[in-house]
């Protein structure tokens, strides 16, 4: 039986539950990738699962994908790189042959030509780099070794030069962005004649009809109001950005910009926004301090030339890059702050105490603000920072969502396995990519061959595929990373176990709210501890890292270099330093802060990767920097978030999952 009710605004009664969630933060952490365990042999058929051709097929399909999870949890940096829509990389081989002489008269953003080479002698998967009738060089073995199988099967690729390199006394090299043409089609803007408004509607919700709240949103955003959206978890917030955002960019030829508090929410977006819209030929980018250089690249030159149409991004990236977006070629028309809340609570971050007067420096496009969290103070602060004149209101409770209390739960596999032998759907909710794989692999175990394992290392249509057998009922368990999140919209979830503790509010809240989307009564089991608090901050620490680890760091590489000059993996250096709490991914994102702050350059040359130390004249503020102003931000959420969660009582939970928070004495619309 569905059971959906609508409550009155919140009574003062309510004001110290209000309280307790502008107190929250949110951030999300990337995942992590460690080596696969290995699994058991024997397999456990369920009778219902042997059947039907559906069932021989899917365990069929789950035998390979196990077979595969060691690949997947690949630390080799080409593992995905096959489904990438675009990637940067350095051509080999260009010393031979008489290439030199090309390579020097090459300029950047010249297009070059991949052609395939299966009847090379030294390497089957051989892909070639062509100059018009000249030959540059070669990709790289094992970047040919995954594109190599999608060249054969009619995949086609682009590639421009982004780089020279060397001259003088050392040999020139070449760097070049290799974009897949699908991509490379909706980057341009090719094949975006003739979508109509219902092609987008379908390509964002399917068949299912728009909610009156919904309806109400885009109907104020169409009248070019400033509109503030108060809605639940699970209740359709992002369709009211997505689809006015790509309409414009198709008929109008508009731009939008995202708004999130931190990059983990941005990408989540971008990747769904990635399978859904560019197919209709929207551009769309990511921009904050964590994207490769490549991808950095890309996105430069979109905003210099405006060849773009929606950007997710955090308020840090566009303060630092406030300029480019006021030029005439790349100003938005619509900004989306999405978690708006923030502007009441992250009084501490400089990038949303100054958003009011960004927006006003861009030339005061539209504003469409959304929340989930918006009491008398927030609605009020949101409303004058933003110039709000119009709001939208959904009071709606999903109180057929029931929490669960089981923190602390020892033996976490057995827990879930009592619950997921009813036969009824179940997502659980993993950190990592490790974790997600071994967990699954135990449930299977026990099971059969109702259990799949889900994360972004996985290929993309091994993804689509686990996704479709879910949908059907065939594949009833997913053990996930929150990859599987945003963009997968399942009405008959009865189960979310999460497994670990999350990194912040919102996903704590998104991954619950997945549950009993179709009205019924659904459960989210609370697993984590309080040692899950102490592994976050260690995975915060390894890739936010602190202002003492980076003068540190600062010190112990320079004294590694040669020249002024440090040429080794990022690796080898962790690996040399044996630091507490640094991996390759704290060199990285150290080396990046560096950068911002004009300590270093990086680049690549036939020696490969190098970080070269700059002279300094003065003292250097690091934490004046986007990447390091966003891991700070991750580090604090963090801390005021699981304080909280670990600590409140089930129905205080419960409550922030299943309702909206807003004013008293305002009405509904306005």
């Amino acid at each position: 039986m569905r059971r959906q009710k609508r409550l009155p605004p919140p009574t003062p009664s309510e004001a110290a539950f209000a309280q307790l969630v502008r107190d929250f933060g949110t951030t999300r952490h990337a995942e992590e990738r460690a080596p696969r365990q290995a699994r058991g042999d024997t397999i456990p058929r369920h009778p219902e699962l042997v059947e039907g051709p559906s069932s021989t097929q899917a365990g069929a399909f789950l035998d390979a994908l196990y077979e595969k999870a060691g690949d997947f949890l690949s630390r080799d940096p080409y593992a995905t790189i096959g489904d990438a829509t675009g990637f940067n990389t350095k051509v080999v081989g260009v010393s031979f042959e008489g290439r030199q002489d090309t390579v020097a008269a090459l300029r950047i953003g010249e297009a070059v030509e991949l052609r395939r080479d299966a009847g090379n002698a030294f390497d089957p998967n051989a892909i070639g780099v062509w100059y018009g009738s000249l030959q540059l060089g070669f990709l790289k073995r094992p970047i040919a070794a995954r594109l190599a199988p999608n060249v054969d099967a009619g995949e086609r690729y682009t590639a421009e030069v982004t780089a020279i390199t060397g001259g003088g006394t050392r040999s020139f090299g070449i760097n070049i962005y290799v974009t897949r043409e699908r991509a490379a089609a909706a980057r341009t803007g090719h094949d975006r004649n003739g979508v109509a408004r219902d092609d987008v509607l379908r390509a964002l919700i399917g068949e299912r009809p728009l909610r009156d709240a919904q309806r109400a949103v885009l109907e104020r955003i169409d009248a070019g109001r400033n509109v503030l959206a108060v809605l639940g978890t699970g209740r359709g917030k992002s369709l009211c950005f997505q689809f006015p955002a790509a309409v414009r960019a198709l008929e109008r030829g508009e731009k939008t910009v995202v708004l999130y508090p931190l990059r983990a929410l941005a990408n989540d977006q971008y990747e769904a926004l990635i399978r859904r819209l560019e197919p209709l030929g929207l551009r769309i980018y990511r921009a904050n301090g964590a994207i490769d250089a490549g991808e950095r690249a890309a996105l430069n030159e979109a905003l210099e030339t405006g060849t773009w149409d929606l950007i997710c991004a955090t308020p840090e990236f566009v303060q630092f890059h406030l300029d480019r977006f006021r030029s005439l070629l790349s100003q938005p028309s619509l900004i989306v702050v999405d978690e708006a809340h923030h502007i009441s609570e992250s009084t501490h971050r400089a990038a949303y105490q100054r958003l009011g007067a960004a927006i006003a420096a861009l030339g005061a496009p539209q504003v469409l603000a959304l929340t989930a969290t918006a009491g008398d103070e927030a609605f009020a602060k949101i409303r004058e920072a933003l110039r709000i004149d119009a709001w939208v209101i959904d009071p709606t409770v999903r109180d057929n969502l029931h929490v669960v209390d089981a923190r602390g739960t020892a033996d976490k596999v057995a827990y879930i396995e009592r619950f997921a032998r009813d036969g009824e759907k179940a997502i659980v909710y993993c950190n990592s990519r490790t974790e997600a794989t071994k967990t699954a692999e135990k449930l299977r175990r026990q099971l059969g061959d109702v259990v799949a394992f889900y994360h972004a290392g996985v290929a993309s249509p091994e993804r689509a595929q686990v996704e479709s057998y879910f949908r059907e009922g065939v594949i009833r368990v997913v053990v996930a990373t929150s990859a599987f999140g945003e963009g997968i919209d399942l009405p008959d979830v009865r189960h979310v176990f999460l497994y670990h503790l999350n990194f912040d509010f919102t996903e704590f809240n998104q991954q619950s709210g997945r549950a009993g989307r179709d009205g019924d009564d659904a459960s989210i089991h609370l697993l984590f501890g309080e040692k899950d608090r102490r592994i976050n901050d260690y995975i915060i620490d390894r890739a936010a890292p602190r202002l003492e680890t980076l003068r540190a760091l600062y010190a112990a590489m320079k004294r590694m270099t040669s020249d002024g000059t440090l040429r080794s993996t990022y690796v080898d250096i962790a690996a040399t330093l044996d630091l507490d709490r640094v991996d390759q991914s704290t060199i990285s994102a150290a080396v990046r802060i560096f950068a911002d702050a004009g300590l270093v350059e990086t680049g690549d040359d036939d020696d490969g990767r190098f970080v070269r130390f700059l002279p300094v004249d003065g003292k250097v503020d690091l934490t004046a920097t986007e990447r390091f102003v966003e891991g700070e931000a991750e580090r604090d959420a963090f801390a005021r978030f699981s304080a909280v969660v670990l600590a409140a009582r089930p129905e205080v939970l419960e409550a922030l999952i299943d309702r909206p928070i807003y004013p008293s004495g305002v009405p509904l619309l306005r």
